[in-house]
């Protein structure tokens, strides 16, 4: 059986792949040959078995197996295969958690040239999750990855131009990169859209950067509401209870504190009680 299209989806699930870690070696997707170009000690084929293993897409899922090829994959250089057990060791997927092989693997990733691998150690430097906080150099790595246009680290360094933690307050700056995110809309994971969109709609809101424009500023924040990101939709309610560039409208208000409500990291249930009391609900 061919799989080409199925490895081309795996990829995508298992790791974010893209197309900077693809290898320039050419890997037959016949699954009889993958394994021999496994055994022979490719290491892209090494990945991509393992890949499969893990997800248990064409055999049994393995995750032992799997771990095992990431590991002589990742020996051989496959940056792809040194990111996957980055993320296996943080989320603790088929073995314990371990955030101290965790951070090394991201960090090899990241020397290696990965933007998704340089975004996630430059997360982990900066919240100190396994050595102290390092803030300065977590910004540096926001800044390589984000030359490769990887859009999460975009909006990380766009908030940095914001506060002065990238080295200066530049706003001009932090537009500039906030559309670059912007403009990665991706179908299969669309938050870096939302939430660019939403730094970028507080910033047209208050004329920073931009001429302030507070028509777009609000389309842009209400649409980052209807992506689901928190922080908008916090602001939106804030805008109607508020009457803040709109009419005041503590139903509408309330619609949005609600839609919170579930929300394990966002406690709205005060903002809830206290509408429902103005409106005698």
């Amino acid at each position: 059986m061919r799989l080409l299209q199925s490895l081309t989806l795996l990829v995508i699930i298992t790791i974010f792949f893209n197309s900077e870690a693809k290898s320039e070696l050419s890997i037959d997707t016949d699954l009889k040959i993958l394994i021999a170009q496994s055994e022979e000690g490719n290491p892209d084929a090494k990945f991509y078995l393992g890949s499969l293993y893990y997800i248990g897409r064409e055999l049994k899922q393995d995750y032992s197996k799997a771990i095992e090829l990431f590991k002589e994959a990742s020996d051989r250089g496959n940056i792809a295969a040194t990111f996957n057990l980055g993320i296996i060791y943080a989320k603790g997927r088929g073995v314990e958690i371990d955030e101290k092989k965790a951070f090394e693997y991201y960090k090899k990733a990241a020397f290696g040239g990965l933007p998704q691998a340089q975004y996630n150690y430059a997360l982990w430097l900066r919240e100190g999750r396994v050595e102290d906080p390092k803030p300065t150099e977590a910004m540096e790595w926001f800044k390589v990855s984000s030359n490769k246009n990887f859009d999460r680290s975009l909006i990380e360094l766009a908030k940095g131009y914001e506060n002065g933690t990238a080295g200066r307050r530049d706003y001009r700056e932090a537009v500039k990169l906030y559309r670059r995110a912007r403009a990665n809309e991706d179908s299969r994971d669309n938050s870096p859209y939302f939430n660019s969109t939403f730094y970028l709609g507080k910033l047209y809101l208050r004329g920073l950067g931009v001429t302030k424009d507070e028509k777009k500023g609000l389309r842009f924040i209400k649409e980052a509401a209807n992506g689901r990101v928190d922080e908008a939709i916090i602001e939106m309610a804030k805008i109607y209870e508020q009457g803040r560039y709109v009419k005041k409208d503590l139903k509408v208000a309330l619609g949005y504190y609600s839609k919170l409500q579930n929300n394990q990291s966002i406690d709205v249930k005060d903002d809830i009680a206290r509408i429902k009391e103005t409106l005698n609900y």
